[in-house]
């Protein structure tokens, strides 16, 4: 047969035979594009049997060869550079310069995810350069690790001046502390604070990082938070809320950082994040026999040293057109990254039924037998929708910009929401249950699933009995929310005689606007404590999100590479890291230059 340059179809006959060629040193199908891992005959029969012999197995010899001659028509089109891109030394140059950059990843064992970022810094250092930077440019750039050092230490402070003065004019800022472990088992406390201006524009920036080097006590942490905050030359008279992770060194009306505010006469809120309590009331449907049965299995797959099963189970799944190709593990201490694992396992739970017969290991049988049962099949649907349903709570408690008000409603949303689905489920109304209208579909009216209702029920108690420092907020809330019709002798009788003439004002019952938009329109002179009311609550953090997304950069930061940073860069690399305000580059560059210079 004819061959080429960038084609060429194998002269064996049992691969003519399977549509399968060589294309630059590579064996791939000419039908799907499938590559197997090894090339031998067998793998490549069987590959064919399963995905393409019911179309193509009643071919002859002459009507193989002359598909495969139309394919390869088009797999030379593909392959073929075009002749403009030649001509074309723009392209020709930047093809050379990503083939320079990708030499260096690979040499310096750098991800492949790098190249972009160095990208981002050839135009970062062309832009300073005015859109021309010459190679001896280039080479003068100072870039050293104590140059980067003493650079990244000038953006800090620039950054610290800038919190210290929004620290200063504002009314009200908020604290959220978190504590965890580096690899080093050193304890680092995680300070952000919530800065509401008179405008009610708001900046979320991390405050500091602490090293606790011995206990982390609720004194340890008071401490260490109060210097915090003497630094910036701030106390806690404009604190509005503090929002922890619930920890007993934080929430301990005695010896906890909650006491140790007590014994000082500092009456501030003291709030459990509200995402960590939602983690937490989601927790009842982990008892369900399907999750604990779906955990083994995965373990069986692909869990510990189970290097062969799981790669046997890929290829398995690759070889079938599964929806997924692999079935991720959960963190139990993530409990939430459970919804992804059930929805995944349920969608390819069928091809996972014949791996495990095709497997035909003893150990398997229980698993097999429960896979083919409808009550467990009954279970497992229902389970996956409900820790969807959790999922997509917590993922709108994630959303950045929101404030506590926003955080409660999202709650108390999802509460009215239990309420429906359990009517739903004893309706037969599956709206909220597309896993279950599934296995409605396949097996009929043998599925039960109004049994599972009793999980409802629990998530309806815990979410009922969680969220107590939520519920002394609620009275607040409400005001806050829709000032014109919250009951006026509910609230703080401060705030009542500016509540009669706000609810009777006519140029406001108009108005759409509810919340802060709301408390944005009020005139300060006509409503100064409501204002101020509205500058509080605005001010409050309702979880200890950035904390959790900050200790994920931490990681990044202080890998086994990186683990002797000083307790003097770690801090200054996660406020560069996370902060949020625009650097003026060219203000710092002057100021060196003219210190540089003596001036």
């Amino acid at each position: 047969m004819e061959k080429n340059k960038y084609i060429q179809v194998f002269e064996k006959s049992w691969e003519i035979n399977y549509f399968f060629s060589c294309i630059s040193d590579r064996t791939i199908c000419l039908l799907c594009g499938y590559e197997p891992s090894v090339v031998k005959k067998f793998v490549i029969e069987r590959h064919f049997k399963r995905r393409h012999a019911e179309d193509y197995s009643n071919y002859s010899n002459s009507e193989k060869l002359s598909v495969i001659e139309g394919l390869k028509l088009v797999y030379q089109e593909n392959s073929i550079p075009s002749s403009s891109s030649n001509d074309d030394s723009s392209s020709q140059k930047s093809l050379q310069a990503s083939y320079a950059v990708s030499l260096l990843v690979a040499q310096n064992s750098k991800p492949f995810t790098e190249g972009v970022f160095v990208k981002n810094c050839i135009i970062e250092a062309v832009k300073a350069f005015g859109n021309s930077l010459t190679l001896e440019q280039a080479m003068n750039i100072p870039l050293s690790a104590k140059t980067v050092t003493s650079r990244i230490a000038d953006i800090n402070d620039s950054i610290e001046d800038k919190l210290q003065d929004l620290l200063k004019s504002c009314k009200y800022f908020s604290l959220c502390l978190d504590e965890s472990t580096d690899i080093r088992h050193m304890s680092q406390l995680s300070i952000f604070t919530r800065i509401v201006q008179d405008d009610y524009s708001c900046v979320e920036e991390l405050l500091d990082f602490a090293v606790l080097r011995d206990t982390t006590t609720g004194l340890d942490i008071f401490l260490a938070v109060e210097e915090i905050l003497q630094k910036f030359n701030i106390d806690f008279s404009k604190c509005s809320s503090i929002t922890t992770d619930g920890a007993r060194a934080m929430t301990g009306l005695k010896i906890g950082f909650a006491g140790q505010l007590k014994q000082r006469n500092l009456n501030i809120p003291i709030i459990h994040c509200i995402i960590h309590q939602e983690a937490l009331a989601g927790k009842v449907v982990k008892l369900s026999t399907a999750m604990e049965t779906i955990t083994k299995i995965i373990n069986e797959i692909k869990g510990g040293h189970k290097f062969l099963t799981h790669r046997k189970f890929k290829l398995f799944l690759d070889e079938h057109k599964a929806v997924y190709t692999d079935v991720p593990l959960h963190c139990p201490v993530r409990w939430l990254s459970a919804a992804k694992c059930l929805q995944v396992f349920f969608a390819i739970r069928k091809e996972i039924l014949l791996f495990l017969k095709e497997m035909n290991k003893s150990k398997f049988h229980e698993y097999i037998s429960l896979l083919e049962d409808v009550t467990f099949l009954t279970e497992l649907a229902f389970i996956t929708d409900i820790s969807n349903q959790l999922r997509l709570l917590n993922l709108k408690l994630q959303k950045t910009d929101q404030n506590i008000s926003q955080l409660v409603s999202h709650v108390n949303s999802f509460r009215r929401k239990l309420q429906a689905l359990k009517c739903h489920l004893n309706s037969n109304i599956f709206h909220f249950f597309p896993s279950c209208q599934i296995i409605l579909e396949e097996h009929g009216s043998v599925c039960n699933f109004k049994e599972y209702t009793h999980f409802i029920d629990s998530l309806i108690d815990e979410f009922n009995t969680r969220f107590t420092c939520f519920e002394k907020l609620k009275i607040e809330l409400i005001l806050f929310e829709n000032p014109l019709t919250a009951p006026i002798e509910e609230q703080h009788v401060d705030l009542q005689d500016e509540l009669f003439d706000l609810q009777n004002d006519n140029s406001l019952k108009t108005v759409k606007e509810t919340g802060v938009d709301f408390y944005k329109m009020l005139k300060e002179s006509s409503y100064p404590k409501l204002r101020d009311f509205g500058l509080r609550i605005h001010s409050m953090f309702g979880s200890t999100y950035l904390c959790e997304t900050s200790f994920s950069k931490m990681k990044l930061m202080k890998n086994e590479r990186r683990s002797s940073l000083s307790d003097d860069t770690l801090p200054r690399l996660m406020r560069v890291a996370t902060s949020n305000m625009q650097i003026d580059v060219s203000a710092l560059a002057n100021k060196g230059f003219r210190k540089s210079d003596g001036v």
